[in-house]
């Protein structure tokens, strides 16, 4: 139980020492941005994006599609997200969840659907000197929805599976429509260590959605610690690196439930300084990187598995982003 704060050092340290990244020439040259604010996981946002050899259940869809079938249960999930700048994942009347996700094992098969949602509260345009324009007021709309099948190989130490997603964008009106599909796979040579690789958004035009690589490890230290890290490139980007780790007090310790603290790192470029009183009174004022979270599981409401995950990430200037995700499990 020691390992903790030296994984909460660990993090703050790479934050501190990390280099500033080079601008990649391709910088921009994609559209559909939004698929990279990590919407639908809340455990996935916590851990700094570093869940492709972790990914189970109705978060497999977007991270790791071989992860849907690790499931043991049938997984039904909703997610509320809110953005920066006014970005947010409800509906216009802001009381629907902005995503569903639902997974359904068939034995070694497993079946997986998701769909999610976001929009603004529209923004201001400006000319090159920085001037705003009246009445130029853009809303945007997006969205995408997928399908996944993965099955389990050798004992259920490999998992394979794959998705396809359609992608809806809808910027100031001017909208478009693509297909992607993703490939994963993951290696569980024993029950302690868990390898992933993923191929997300391939078969689309890269002006129409970045390609991203995933590899990773995840490795489960005891009953308690478990640590993953994570490699990516985007077509659109440089090389990323994320680590995160999760520390758990398993249901047969607490009787009632199972409570998980969790925190994460990805380099990322400075975003400036916030000055919201909250993050300068956490000394997260200047912070950009880290996340956090904290979920809590019971597999005894009324005969149902139910997890409550919820992600909170300081983005500096650009203000925070946080998620609460909903999983009902029978």
């Amino acid at each position: 139980m020691i390992r903790l704060p030296l994984a909460v050092l660990l993090v703050l340290a790479l934050a501190a020492a990390r280099p500033a990244r080079a601008i990649d020439s391709a910088a921009g040259t994609s559209a559909a941005q939004f698929l990279k604010l990590g919407q639908g996981s809340s455990r996935a946002m916590a851990l700094g994006g570093a869940y492709v050899a972790l990914a189970e259940g109705s978060d497999a869809i977007s991270w790791n599609p071989a992860g849907l079938a690790v499931t043991q249960q049938r997984e039904l999930a909703f997610s509320w997200y809110r953005g920066m700048q006014g970005v947010q994942g409800v509906d216009t009347r802001g009381f629907l969840p902005a995503y569903i996700g639902y997974a359904q094992p068939m034995g070694r098969t497993t079946w997986g659907a998701n769909a999610a949602y976001l929009t603004d509260n529209g923004f201001d345009v400006r000319d090159v000197n920085g001037v705003p324009q009246q009445n130029s007021n853009v809303s945007v709309r997006d969205g995408f929805g997928t399908i996944g099948l993965a099955r389990s190989f050798w004992y259920e130490k490999l998992f394979l599976g794959a998705s396809l997603r359609a992608i809806h964008e809808d910027v100031a009106g001017s909208s478009h429509d693509s297909l992607a599909g993703d490939f994963g796979a993951m290696l569980k040579p024993t029950g302690a260590l868990s390898l992933g690789f993923a191929v997300q958004n391939f078969g689309a035009r890269a002006a129409d959605v970045a390609r991203v690589t995933r590899g990773g490890a995840a490795l489960r230290l005891n009953d308690f610690m478990t640590v993953t890290g994570e490699l990516s490139k985007a077509s659109d980007d440089g090389v990323q690196f994320a680590i995160g780790g999760e520390f758990q007090l398993p249901e047969e310790y607490l009787d009632v439930g199972q409570l998980t603290m969790r925190i994460g790192y990805r380099n990322v470029d400075s975003y400036g300084q916030s000055f919201s009183g909250q993050l300068k009174t956490l000394n997260l004022d200047q912070t950009s990187g880290i996340s956090f979270g904290l979920g809590v599981y019971t597999s005894q409401a009324f005969g149902y598995g139910v997890a409550l995950d919820y992600a909170f990430v300081p983005y500096g200037a650009l203000g925070t982003v946080d998620q609460l995700a909903f999983k009902l499990k029978f």
